[in-house]
C-alpha cells in the first residue's frame, strides 16, 4: 500500500506544471484562467525567461536564429491553435541584426476543450518546447513542460490565474489592422521602397524609431532600413531584399514600429502592413 501511495504521489508531482531551466531559459508552461468549460478556448502561453544578454527569435528571425517552436500531446478533443506572436523587438547574434525576445515573454496559444470533456476531471496538457537562445553565442535546446487545468461546468464563472495580466500584456502588444496609411511598395532590384502616406488630414502618430519588421523574411534583418519624410507627412523606407527570402513575392507583410519593439510618448502603436508589390 505504501509503495502504491508513493507511486500516486510521484505521478500527481510530476503532472504539476513546472518551470525548466535549460541553458540561458525559464520555460514553462501557463494558462490564463484556473479551469476551462467543454467546448471553451482560453489563452494559455508559453512563457520564456532570459537570463540577461541572451534572446531568442520571433516568427520570422530575420537572417538569423530559428523561431521557437512547441510539439503538442494533447488529451482526447483538446486542439492547440498556433503561437500567437507578441511585438517584436531588434536582436543582435553576435555582429548580426534579427528579430526576437529578451528578458520575459509570453507567446500565446488559444487552447480549445472537447464539447464532452468532463467536469470535474483535470486532464494534463504537454508540449516539447524547442527554441535557439543566443547571445555572442547560440544554445539550441527544448524542455518537455505539461499544464494540468481543469474541467469545470458550462457557465461557470473562471477564476484568472497569476498569469492573466501579463498574458492579456502580451496580446495588447499585437499589431493592428493598418487604418491610419496608404502603403505602397516598389522593388527595384535588390532593394523595395515601402511609401506610408497618411489616410486622413490629421498625420497619424509616429514611432520614435521607426522600422519594419517583415514578417516573411523577404527583407534582410541585417543590412540598414533608411528611412526619410516625404512632401505631404508621407515617410519612406529604402528596404534590402534577402537572398533568403521567398521567391517571386507579391505582397510586403510585416508591422511598423518601434525597433526596439516597446511603446514610447508618441502614442503610435504597432501598425501591420501588406503592401503590393510592385516592379519598376
Amino acid at each position: 500500500m505504501r509503495l502504491i501511495l508513493g507511486l500516486l504521489l510521484i505521478f500527481a508531482t510530476n503532472s504539476i506544471a513546472k518551470p525548466v531551466r535549460e541553458g540561458a531559459l525559464i520555460t514553462e508552461l501557463v494558462s490564463s484562467k484556473q479551469s476551462i468549460t467543454p467546448g471553451e478556448t482560453i489563452d494559455i502561453a508559453l512563457r520564456i525567461k532570459h537570463d540577461k544578454g541572451w534572446h531568442t527569435y520571433w516568427k520570422s528571425p530575420g537572417i538569423v536564429g530559428v523561431p521557437t517552436g512547441l510539439d503538442w500531446k494533447l488529451p482526447e478533443g483538446f486542439k492547440a491553435g498556433k503561437i500567437l506572436w507578441p511585438q517584436p523587438e531588434a536582436v543582435k547574434m553576435g555582429p548580426y541584426n534579427a528579430y526576437g525576445y529578451h528578458d520575459e515573454v509570453f507567446l500565446i496559444i488559444p487552447l480549445t476543450a472537447p464539447q464532452n470533456a468532463e467536469p470535474g476531471t483535470k486532464p494534463v496538457i504537454q508540449a516539447r518546447a524547442s527554441w535557439m537562445c543566443c547571445s555572442t553565442v547560440c544554445q539550441p535546446a527544448f524542455a518537455d513542460l505539461n499544464l494540468s487545468i481543469q474541467i469545470s461546468k458550462k457557465n461557470q464563472p473562471h477564476k484568472n490565474t497569476k498569469w492573466s495580466n501579463l498574458i492579456n500584456d502580451s496580446r495588447s502588444t499585437f499589431a493592428q489592422a493598418n487604418k491610419s496609411w496608404k502603403s505602397t511598395a516598389v522593388r527595384k532590384g535588390k532593394k523595395i521602397l515601402l511609401t506610408l502616406r497618411p489616410l486622413k488630414k490629421e498625420k497619424p502618430s509616429l514611432p520614435k524609431t521607426p522600422y519594419f519588421f517583415c514578417e516573411d523574411g523577404l527583407i534582410h534583418s541585417d543590412k540598414t532600413q533608411s528611412m526619410k519624410i516625404l512632401s505631404g507627412q508621407s515617410i519612406e523606407f529604402r528596404l534590402h531584399v534577402s537572398e533568403f527570402g521567398p521567391e517571386n513575392p507579391t505582397h510586403l507583410k510585416g508591422i511598423f514600429y518601434n525597433k526596439n519593439g516597446l511603446p514610447d510618448n508618441s502614442g503610435a502603436t504597432p501598425i501591420y502592413i501588406n503592401a503590393p508589390i510592385k516592379n519598376s
